[in-house]
This record gives C-alpha cells, sequence and structure tokens, in this order.
C-alpha cells in the first residue's frame, strides 16, 4: 500500500496543479497512478483530505527547514532575508507545488486556508516572527499582513514563471529569480523611498 499511496500522491499533484481541485477527480488520478479508483477511494476518503495530505507532504520539510535556518538568528533582517532565501530556492526546486499552490488559491479553496493554519503556522519560524513583533523589532505589528507581504513578494514570481521569462528572454529563471530576490530584499531592507 505504500507504493501505491505514493503514485497516487505524485499523480494528484500533477492532477490537482493542472486542474485545480474542482476538475480532478479520482478517476483522473487513478488513471495517471496506473491504479484503479477503488485503490484512491481506500487510501482517501475524499479530494480534499488527498490535498491536505499532499500539501503537508511537501510544505513540511519546507516549513522545517526554514525553521532549523532560523532559528540561531537574532537580527529580523537577516532572520527574514535566510527565511525567503529558502522559500524562494524551495519554490524554484518545486514548480509543481507552486503550480498546486497558485491553482487552489485560483479555486478559492477552504483547504488552503485549513493547511496554512494546521501545518504552516504553527511554527517556529512563525513563533520567532511573533516574538520580533512583540519586541517591536518590526514595523509592522500584525502578523498576516507581515506573512502575506513576504509571501507575496515571493510566491507570485513563481507563479508567474511563464511570465517572468517572456519579460526577461535569453535569461535563465534562476537568473531572473535572483534578481527580483535581491531587488525585492534591497526594498525590504532599505526601504522604497529616497530622501
Amino acid at each position: 500500500m505504500l507504493e501505491e499511496r505514493k503514485k497516487i500522491m505524485e499523480a494528484a499533484l500533477d492532477d490537482f496543479s493542472e486542474v485545480g481541485l474542482s476538475n480532478s477527480s479520482f478517476e483522473s488520478i487513478a488513471g495517471r497512478a496506473g491504479l484503479e479508483p477503488a485503490v484512491v477511494r481506500a487510501l482517501f476518503v475524499d479530494k480534499e483530505t488527498l490535498l491536505k495530505e499532499l500539501f503537508q507532504e511537501k510544505t513540511e520539510p519546507m516549513v522545517s527547514a526554514i525553521a532549523m535556518v532560523v532559528q540561531e538568528i537574532e537580527d529580523p533582517k537577516e532572520l527574514i532575508r535566510k527565511s525567503m532565501e529558502h522559500l524562494d530556492r524551495w519554490l524554484l526546486m518545486n514548480p509543481k507545488v507552486t503550480k498546486l499552490y497558485m491553482q487552489s488559491s485560483l479555486e478559492g479553496s477552504e483547504v488552503l486556508q485549513t493547511i496554512f493554519q494546521k501545518y504552516m503556522l504553527p511554527s517556529e519560524y512563525f513563533d520567532r516572527l511573533n516574538q520580533f513583533i512583540a519586541e517591536g523589532k518590526f514595523r509592522c505589528s500584525d502578523i498576516l499582513i507581515l506573512t502575506t507581504l513576504l509571501d507575496s513578494l515571493i510566491v507570485f514570481l513563481h507563479m508567474m514563471r511563464s511570465g517572468m521569462m517572456m519579460i526577461s528572454p535569453g535569461q535563465s529563471f534562476e537568473q531572473i529569480a535572483q534578481q527580483r530576490f535581491d531587488a525585492v530584499m534591497d526594498l525590504l531592507e532599505n526601504g522604497l523611498y529616497t530622501y
């Protein structure tokens, strides 16, 4: 059953990231996995449960790695930089998960909200951000606004991969991503305005 579960998870990642949760089916996932739909149903109650488990499996290593990378950092700027660097690299290496995130966001899926609340928000990283907020080290005192800002600056680029490639022909996406990341960090660390 472990091998079947692995095949289902990979097939679901492909299916959900290409057509979204609402347009996907156990039949299409089973077909991609080379299994019978009954096997998918036996392992997962419904598509929402499968999506939750898929997100948990794919994002948990990234959330844990970010927590480890930043656990000893006391400077808020360095904490943001290191965590965003790690997220940026992870998104670069996991384009299907980025696409899955985009598809789930576009559907207005409550599943995505549940995933953030259950697997990503209760993390050492968010505890550290809240600690810096409590100590007055960030001008932004709302964790939701802060994380939305950081996510939008980094994740949006990866969601717009093909558009970025069209805007900057002749450059690899890795080069484009690095340039955009450097610009985002410059704005975060030094501000938008010059005086």
